[in-house]
């Protein structure tokens, strides 16, 4: 065997070394990218085009509950009568719903998922849906069973017809 039989032997050689290790990076590279991708975003029901035009225009065309001014009385209330108390604006406003998420969602006392958890609320729980914060994102609520007052992550709850 002569040098150059022997330095064309350990070329092969060193070659095909380096193409093992090129070839196990780059697989290794590929692995690596696929297991560490984020995977798509989920898109729910209320994510469409058409839900949030529907949100939208429900917003506008949304009835305000407007409290009749008071007319002047000629009488005067007797002094051991009490005045009536006027409702509440959140009591006039808002409609019926409930819970579709089956693990129920927490009730947190301002509309951020850094706020402050004062409750939780089951699933088919029985709620009313007091307002919507400007961004669509989150709703004020409250509980018809202990009228506890928090908001909601928005897209959880169902309207039930009165």
């Amino acid at each position: 065997m002569s040098w150059s039989d022997l330095t064309k032997v350990l070329g092969g050689v060193l070659i095909a070394i380096a193409l093992l290790i090129g070839g196990s990076f780059l697989a290794a590279q590929y692995l690596i990218a696929q297991f560490t991708a984020l995977p798509p975003k989920p898109i729910f029901p209320n994510d469409s085009p058409g839900a949030k035009a529907r949100l939208q225009s429900a917003a506008a065309t949304k009835p305000v509950a407007i409290s009749p001014s008071p007319q002047p009385s000629a009488s005067v209330p007797s002094p051991g009568a009490s005045p009536t108390p006027s409702p509440k604006p959140s009591d006039a406003a808002g409609y019926r719903a409930r819970i579709t998420l089956s693990q129920g969602l927490n009730l947190r006392e301002s509309p951020s998922r850094d706020a402050a958890r004062v409750g939780g609320v089951d699933r088919n729980s029985s709620i009313t849906v007091l307002e919507e914060s400007p961004d669509h994102q989150w709703q004020r609520i409250r509980l018809e069973s202990s009228g506890q007052e928090g908001w909601v992550k928005a897209g959880y709850t169902e309207r039930v017809n009165q």
